[in-house]
């Protein structure tokens, strides 16, 4: 899967999912809490954000607890996050969500906010199409891809389910 948008950069390690979407906004409507993302690290951001924009940040990016904030993130526009590395349980809900992460280290000195960058969650790859730097990155696994893919894991799951019933 091929991913091409324009680079947000927060280059800082350890943002959390509070960070990214506090809780006391989990109970609203996807599109209602989008407009809070990164509200603490960039109270404009939301309002700058178009469709299909692309995160580029640090090391260990959407630690601490388990809130959902992908969908936040989603809703927001953004198309895919390359990270230096990821909070196991961001990284796994993000995917079951349908929303491309990716590990490649080198992303935050490599990309700058502006730079348009494509992703290839297949090969490994992230180009800076600004900049012309290609990186290689951690390439998702073919299972991971479908999911992604087929816009998460219960449309995945279903698409198993009818091939399941096709077949037997």
């Amino acid at each position: 899967m091929k991913v091409t948008g324009r680079v947000w950069k927060f280059p800082q390690d350890d943002i959390n999912t509070d960070q990214i979407r506090r809780k006391i906004y989990a109970h609203l409507p996807a599109r209602e809490q989008a407009a809070h993302c990164f509200e603490g690290i960039d109270p404009a951001f939301a309002g700058k954000v178009a469709q299909g924009d692309i995160l580029a940040v640090g090391r260990n990016f959407g630690c601490g607890s388990s809130t959902l904030v992908h969908n936040a993130l989603m809703a927001l526009g953004i198309s895919a996050i390359v990270a230096e590395s990821f909070g196991r349980l961001f990284f796994r809900s993000s995917i079951s969500g349908g929303l491309p992460v990716v590990v490649c280290a080198g992303i935050a000195r490599a990309a700058d906010s502006g730079d348009s960058i494509e992703v290839d969650t297949i090969e490994g790859v992230v180009k800076n199409l600004t900049s012309g730097k290609t990186l290689a990155c951690t390439p998702l696994h073919p299972v991971l891809n479908e999911i992604v893919e087929r816009g998460g894991e219960k449309p995945y799951l279903k698409a198993q389910l009818a091939r399941d019933a096709v077949v037997g």
